[in-house]
């Protein structure tokens, strides 16, 4: 008889959706339990990229995987830094939920693009990736920095994921998507990584009906690239993928100065084992490397 499998995740309301959604596609009994993260928790006021830690959102349900309180870890699998403990093993890649970024605007507004917004238009958002792609591109707006899940108030306008705001069932505050290949993504939004023990073969074997092969294909390159650029999970770092023929995924990444004042960007195609090696290399040639020293510095 198989043993009922402790899901570990963090205690916030998006968290616990992708959990439970989690447990669903297991279909079969798992008991949850709920780790408070006392910085990405508790702190509700600084955005992610001026909190102290790498994988401030992962850290903790990761140790109760390590000390054997729980047996399957469920992350966003863009928190998840590229580099993870020994002992652990990404055991699954789920199927992307729909991968862009979304503006929520209040309720008086119906504007449906950036570009038909006025001058001076108050955009809030926690993320230096569209931070700097919106000051690229859409210099005439205002824009504010928040924490990351926000519904907007009379005064403040966010976009987030679109994926997070899908999982969390509030689709009808989706104002407009945002092009998909101006806003390039966060690497590997949209999915969630399941992890456990590297020894636990068991588990392992159980967690790969939760596997998705172009998703785990198209993150791996992404994670790739972000690793060797060694840019981390918090800086305007972005990418587009898609697979393409039998083990080849096409990747676009881009580095974006904060002010939106500089971007770096190409492409490659490749098996999916080397495309995210082969597009840091490009990137570096163009300058990468210098860029986000300087943004490691700000």
């Amino acid at each position: 008889m198989q043993k009922q499998l402790r899901i570990a995740t963090r205690s916030s309301a998006l968290a616990m959706a992708q959990t439970n959604y989690v447990r669903g596609e297991l279909n079969q009994e798992c008991e949850i339990i709920k780790v408070s993260n006392e910085v990405g928790d508790v702190n509700l006021q600084d955005p992610l990229y001026q909190m102290p830690t790498v994988g401030v959102f992962t850290k903790q349900v990761e140790q109760y995987l390590l000390e054997q309180k729980a047996d399957v870890a469920v992350h966003s699998l863009k928190d998840l830094p590229t580099i993870i403990d020994a002992q652990l093993y990404l055991a699954a890649y789920t199927k992307f939920e729909q991968r862009g970024d979304v503006m929520l605007l209040n309720t008086k507004y119906n504007y449906k693009s950036l570009s038909e917004l006025p001058e001076g238009f108050r955009v809030g958002t926690s993320s230096l990736r569209r931070l700097a792609t919106i000051k690229n591109r859409y210099p005439k707006l205002n824009l504010i920095i928040l924490e990351e899940i926000q519904i907007p108030e009379s005064k403040s306008q966010m976009k987030d994921t679109k994926a997070g705001i899908l999982r969390l069932g509030l689709a009808e505050r989706i104002s407009f998507d945002l092009e998909e290949k101006e806003f390039l993504h966060a690497p590997a939004q949209a999915a969630l990584g399941i992890q456990c023990r590297k020894d636990d073969i068991q588990t392992i074997d159980r967690l790969q009906i939760l596997n998705d092969i172009d998703s785990q294909k198209r993150c791996v390159a992404e994670r790739m690239f972000l690793n060797l650029l060694e840019g981390g999970c918090t800086l305007p770092i972005a990418v587009y993928s898609e697979c393409r023929e039998v083990g080849q995924v096409y990747i676009k990444g881009r580095v974006l100065a904060v002010d939106g004042s500089q971007v770096i960007e190409d492409e490659a195609l490749d098996h999916y084992e080397k495309v995210g090696q082969i597009l840091c290399e490009k990137i570096k040639a163009l300058g990468g490397v210098e860029l986000i020293e300087s943004l490691k510095q700000q």
